[in-house]
C-alpha cells in the first residue's frame, strides 16, 4: 500500500500518524506523486477526526522544510489572522525598525474579505515585493526592514492550501495552525507576535475559537524554535476607517506621522509594535514606540523601504483613489450600534478593491471609508459610509446600507485588544 493510503486508513480509524508517514505524504504530494483525489481524502479524514499535537508539529515541520528556509534569529515578524481594514503591519513594523529592531516579513495576497499587504504595498507606483533571498537578506542588514512576498517558501503548504481551499477542509484548527506556523518557520525570523482576529470579519468569528487558534500558534512556534506571543484584537469593525488598498496606505502613512486616526487603529497599531519590542528586550516598549511617531523616525523608515524596493517616495502622501461612487446615509437619527465588517468588506469587494477568485484584477484605488464608529450619534441623512470605485456600486451601496445598525440605546465601547497570550 502507498503511503497516502496508509495515512487514510489510519486516520479515519482515529489512528495516530506517524512523524515518517506524514513526511512522506507530505513530500509525495508535493512532488506530484500523490494525486489530488488521495491527498483530497485524507485531508477530510483530517478535518472530521483531527490530528493531536504531535501530528501537528510533525506536519507543519515538514510543510516548513519542503522548500528553502531563510534565518534571521535576530529580527522580529508579525501575522496576522486575517481581517477587514487591517493595515497593521504597514503601520507597526516601520516603528519596530525606527526602534533599532530589524524586521523580516514576508507577506501574502488578499483573496476573499481579507486584504493582503502585499497588494497594499503594490498600491505604491514602483514597489517591487519578488525579492531574491539575498536581495531580501541584503535588504534587512541594510535598511533593518525588507517586506517581500512569500514566493517559495514552504511549496508544501502552498499546494495544500490550495486543495484545502476547494474541497471544505479549510476550517481546520490543527491544519490551520501548520499552514500558517510552517510559513513563519521557513521565514526564519526568531520572534513573533500573532495577531489573531475575532469577529464577524475574521475566519475566527467567536472569541473561544480565536484563543484555541491563539494558542496552539505560540505552542507550534515555540516548538519549532520561534520566541512567540499572541494578542486576540476585535474584528466585528473593520479596523480604522479605510478599506481597500491605497485608502490603507493612506490611512497608514497617516499614523506613521503622527497625525490623528481612528482609536482602534492606533491602539493595536502601537501595542503590536510595543509587543515586539518587548520580545526582542527592549527596555519601556511603549514609550520608544510613542517617540519614533513623534520625532517622525518612524515614518522615514517606511519610506527607506520603499525606496529600497524601488517604489515612489513621493506618492506615498497622495496615492491616487477611485472616485467617490456613492454615499450611504443614515436612514434615521440614532446611535451606531454596528457597522458590521463583513458587510464592508463585501462592500469593499464589490468595488473591485478585493480578489473574489485567484488572478482577479485589482483596483488599487476602490474600497470604502466608514465616518462612523460603533457608538456615534447619527442625525437622519448623514454620511456614514463613502464608496469608491466604478465596478459594482449598487451591489456595494446594498452591502454598506446592511452593515448599518441603529439603535436608541447608548452603546458601550467594546475593547479593541480582547486578550493576551
Amino acid at each position: 500500500m502507498s503511503s497516502v493510503i496508509d495515512a487514510i486508513e489510519a486516520k479515519k480509524r482515529g489512528g495516530k500518524l506517524p512523524d515518517a508517514l506524514i513526511a512522506a505524504v507530505v513530500e509525495g504530494y508535493t512532488s506530484g506523486d500523490v494525486p489530488d483525489y488521495q491527498m483530497a481524502a485524507l485531508l477530510m479524514a483530517i478535518r472530521l477526526v483531527g490530528l493531536d499535537y504531535d501530528e501537528t508539529v510533525a506536519l507543519t515541520r515538514t510543510m516548513a522544510d519542503s522548500g528553502p528556509r531563510y534565518s534571521f534569529p535576530d529580527c522580529v515578524d508579525k501575522h496576522s489572522t486575517g481581517g477587514v481594514g487591517d493595515k497593521v503591519t504597514l503601520c507597526a513594523l516601520p516603528v519596530v525598525a525606527a526602534c533599532g529592531v530589524p524586521v523580516a516579513k514576508l507577506s501574502g495576497r488578499g483573496l476573499g474579505i481579507t486584504g493582503g499587504t502585499i497588494d497594499k504595498l503594490e498600491a505604491i507606483p514602483g514597489f517591487g515585493v519578488a525579492l531574491t533571498e539575498a536581495q531580501f537578506r541584503r535588504q534587512v542588514e541594510e535598511v533593518g526592514f525588507a517586506l517581500g512576498e512569500a514566493g517559495e517558501l514552504a511549496p508544501a503548504d502552498k499546494a495544500i492550501y490550495a486543495l484545502r481551499d476547494t474541497t471544505g477542509t479549510v476550517d481546520s484548527m490543527p491544519l490551520i495552525g501548520s499552514s500558517i506556523v510552517s510559513k513563519k518557520v521557513a521565514t526564519g525570523a526568531g520572534h513573533l507576535i500573532y495577531d489573531v482576529k475575532a469577529g464577524s470579519g475574521a475566519f475566527m468569528q467567536t472569541l473561544d475559537d480565536a484563543r484555541e487558534l491563539a494558542q496552539l500558534l505560540v505552542k507550534l512556534s515555540e516548538a519549532l524554535g520561534i520566541n512567540a506571543r499572541a494578542i486576540i484584537t476585535d474584528m466585528d469593525t473593520a479596523l480604522g476607517a479605510a478599506v481597500g488598498n491605497a485608502l490603507e496606505v493612506r490611512e497608514s502613512v497617516a499614523f506613521l506621522r503622527g497625525e490623528t486616526v481612528p482609536g482602534d487603529l492606533d491602539e493595536v497599531c502601537r501595542d503590536v509594535a510595543a509587543e515586539l519590542l518587548e520580545l526582542r528586550g527592549i527596555d519601556d516598549p511603549r514609550a520608544r514606540v510613542d517617540a519614533a511617531i513623534a520625532d517622525g523616525s518612524a515614518y522615514a523608515k517606511l519610506e527607506d523601504v520603499v525606496r529600497a524596493q524601488g517604489g515612489d517616495v513621493e506618492a506615498l502622501g497622495d496615492l491616487p483613489v477611485a472616485e467617490v461612487a456613492a454615499e450611504v446615509t443614515a436612514p434615521r437619527a440614532g446611535v451606531v450600534g454596528a457597522l458590521d465588517a463583513l458587510g464592508i468588506a463585501r462592500a469593499s469587494l464589490a468595488l473591485g478593491a478585493g480578489r473574489q477568485k485567484k488572478g482577479d484584477a485589482l483596483d488599487f484605488g476602490a474600497g470604502v471609508v466608514q465616518l462612523v464608529r460603533p457608538g456615534d450619534t447619527v442625525e437622519a441623512g448623514q454620511p456614514v459610509v463613502r464608496l469608491h470605485g466604478s465596478r459594482g456600486v449598487a451591489e456595494a451601496v446594498g452591502h454598506a446600507e446592511g452593515a448599518l445598525t441603529l439603535t436608541d440605546e447608548a452603546v458601550a465601547p467594546r475593547p479593541h485588544v480582547l486578550e493576551r497570550l
